[in-house]
């Protein structure tokens, strides 16, 4: 085999060689970039169904607000309406005086004789000849029973818009006289239920019934208002029994959409808030496409540079032996002194410049070094660098004035470390850390809070892997780094906070209500204490609100809440169900009187005047109280019989408390 063969041969081992490996290493390097797109992919997904599930909690909360108010004004109606059917002029200009103050998206309000025809309309200009309803779903359900009787969607007029009506019948000295109805106009409820337009782009919001039809929609709502929805029987029972989540779910005109879901608590209506997985997931998927684009350059990048270095050194290296002995022992500064024009001479300089390439690399990388600190400090970012043997911690200087500090890198022991973090995140800290150095887990990960420099806590995301460890296996160095995520904490409390708590009052709303009264009975049922349930409500509101307005209202049940949150233990829970309805939870008590007394000392709190703009008014309120029976493990059932004992107390003159169940009269604290 000639010499140029045997070089030939050479030169394709080398490169062959050298491709493969960069191709190996590059694949791993894609395989890795792909892993964790997945897992980010993954992620997104849930925070997306999270964020979709308190959506709807809060905007089933704002709903149910509005039907409580429309039940109110409907039964307040109908207990105070004069109805005369002789007299429809008479009736219409009654109604037309009060629409001013009926709630938002109450679109009218109409009488109806017991024969169906209307005799009374807030719209400003009545029908003619009059309507008829007594063939409607609605007007016959509330001549046959004596509640809240519903029908949705349902157009009253012919090309008016999409309305959900109820009623209930008007009973004057044990005859029924007629029936009063409340339309609410459903095309724009989407706009009730997100007031300040702060969905995802793409979100959509709906409402369906128990049957599975479409009863308000945020999207093209005229084509789809009384469709079906395309969730079958079963699953549409399943999430009414539920009550809150999230899931994958099929829209009606065919989009998968990624959605939350809640109950209703006035009516067995689900709303729905939803956005296109497409949408939900594209950043991710974005991501995704770019890091695998990225990482498929590199390979491309790494083989080409591959090819190129095993061009340059697939040469013959059997003459400059010596050379290159010395090049191994680390002498990069020495140069081949080889000058001829043979073979010899080529590999020479050939492996001339390798030393010098070396030698420009290993300065190259210094310089990397030093800006790659320099770069994470310019980001975000802080770096922590932990020698474990020597027990101190490296901090740069962005962990510095991160903390409202100077400008400078630090070192400090771990003990020192944690006298920082706020002691209810410190365990988590130091279990995430051992299991990191453990090597029970590849990765360091923990969210915690630490106190800045000016007293206030900070939200930090720390993430890190140990990068060095002895024969044994024992971590000797951890690094990683620390993220402020301060403002993503705060917006995530300030969701939680829409979802579960009264706007006007600050005490706990009817869904937070809920499920403390349901662990509160778990835990009285354990413990063998005293649970007792009041309900109240401030005793004629509505006069206050008809003579001072809603806005003297509002003031009045926002000092009522203070006041009854003053007579309470801290650990008893004041919840504000609707209107002017409150609830106390009182657990952990000894025996019924001391729930008796806490009645009492409630009833007395509201009774002193209290400042309504520029003058003093004096209120009652009546309580009911119900205590948790033996064996019995029904929240509903509970609250049941704590108004029934309210109602007791309202017969027996108000401004006094009854406990359930009611043997005589109403107990009088007067």
């Amino acid at each position: 085999m000639s010499p140029f063969s045997r070089l030939k041969t050479l030169r394709f081992g080398i490169l062959s060689r050298l491709l493969l490996v960069t191709f190996a290493i590059g694949l791993l390097f894609v395989l890795y970039i792909a892993f964790n797109t997945s897992r980010q992919s993954a992620r997104d997904l849930l925070r997306v169904r999270e964020e979709m599930r308190l959506v709807a909690a809060l905007a089933g909360a704002r709903l149910d607000d509005h039907l409580g108010d429309v039940n109110q004004l409907i039964f307040t109606l109908a207990g105070t309406l004069p109805v005369e059917v002789t007299d429809v002029e008479r009736n219409d200009i009654v109604l037309r005086r009060l629409a001013p103050q009926f709630p938002a998206n109450v679109s009218s309000v109409s009488l109806w004789a017991p024969d169906g025809t209307n005799i009374g309309s807030s719209e400003p200009t009545a029908a003619t000849p009059r309507s008829n309803a007594a063939d409607r779903a609605f007007f016959i359900a509330a001549m046959r029973e004596p509640g809240l009787t519903s029908e949705a969607p349902v157009r009253l007029l012919k090309g008016g818009e999409w309305t959900a009506v109820f009623a209930v019948r008007v009973v004057r000295d044990a005859k029924t006289v007629g029936v009063v109805s409340v339309a609410t106009a459903l095309q724009t409820l989407p706009r009730l239920l997100d007031p300040d337009q702060n969905l995802l782009s793409g979100a959509v919001i709906s409402l369906i019934d128990s049957d599975g039809r479409l009863l308000a929609r945020s999207v093209d709502p005229e084509r789809w208002i009384g469709q079906s929805s395309p969730m079958d029987r079963a699953l549409l029972l399943r999430r009414l029994n539920e009550g809150r989540g999230s899931g994958e779910t099929l829209g009606v005109d065919g989009v998968s959409r990624i959605a939350g879901f809640a109950r209703l608590r006035t009516m067995p209506w689900l709303v729905y808030v939803g956005i296109p997985v497409e949408a939900a997931l594209a950043p991710a998927n974005e991501n995704s496409r770019e890091s695998l684009a990225h990482g498929g350059a590199m390979l491309g990048v790494g083989l080409l540079l591959a090819a190129w270095v095993a061009r340059r050194i697939a040469k013959p290296l059997r003459e400059l032996s010596a050379d290159a002995r010395l090049l191994g022992e680390g002498r990069l500064e020495h140069r081949s002194q080889v000058r001829t024009g043979s073979e010899i001479g080529l590999l020479a300089h050939t492996l001339n410049r390798m030393a010098a390439a070396l030698q420009e690399r290993t300065a190259a990388a210094r310089r990397s070094e030093e800006r790659l600190a320099l770069a994470l400090e310019g980001s975000e970012q802080s770096l922590f660098d932990g020698d474990i043997a020597a027990n101190r911690v490296y901090y740069s200087a962005r962990a510095s004035t991160m903390r409202g500090g100077s400008d400078r890198a630090w070192e400090v022991t771990p003990e020192a470390m944690r006298a920082f973090v706020h002691p209810d995140d410190l365990a988590g800290v130091l279990a995430g850390m051992k299991d990191a150095l453990s090597g029970r887990t590849t990765i360091y990960e923990a969210e915690f809070r630490v106190r800045h420099n000016d007293g206030h806590w900070l939200w930090l995301r720390s993430r890190g892997r140990v990068v060095e460890r002895d024969a044994a296996g024992q971590a000797l160095r951890l690094v990683g780094t620390d993220a402020d995520v301060t403002e993503r904490k705060l917006a995530d409390e300030q969701l939680r906070q829409r979802a579960e708590f009264d706007a006007l009052t600050g005490l706990p709303n009817r869904a937070l209500f809920n499920d403390r009264l349901a662990s509160a009975i778990e835990r009285a049922r354990r413990s063998g204490k005293v649970l007792a349930l009041l309900f109240l409500d401030i005793d004629h509101l509505k006069g206050i609100n008809d003579s001072r307005g809603h806005e003297a209202g509002d003031e009045l049940l926002r000092i009522a809440a203070v006041r009854l949150l003053g007579a309470v233990r801290s650990v008893d829970t004041v919840a504000r169900l609707a209107g002017d309805e409150f609830t106390v939870i009182l657990e952990g008590l000894n025996e019924p009187a001391d729930a008796e007394a806490v009645a009492l000392k409630l009833v007395e709190a509201m009774r002193p005047a209290m400042r309504l703009g520029g003058s003093l008014v004096q209120v009652s309120t009546s309580v009911g109280l119900a205590l948790l029976e033996p064996g019995d493990s029904d929240p509903a059932r509970l609250l049941r019989r704590a108004d029934e004992a309210l109602y007791a107390a309202k017969r027996a003159g108000r401004d006094r408390y009854a406990v359930s169940p009611v043997v005589a009269s109403p107990v009088a604290v007067a």
